[in-house]
């Protein structure tokens, strides 16, 4: 079973691995500029 998930492991999963990883990123530091948006409004 390790065997075989490493040979699926190559220069397309890692894309797809940073990529996921950025989407991620971005998504969190947009859902803390909403949060912090919605912070300012309240008060």
């Amino acid at each position: 079973m390790h065997a075989r998930k490493r040979e699926r492991v190559d220069s397309l999963d890692v894309r797809n691995f940073y990529s996921h990883g950025s989407i991620v990123t971005f998504g969190r530091l947009i859902r803390f500029h909403i949060g912090f948006s919605l912070k300012i409004i309240r008060h």
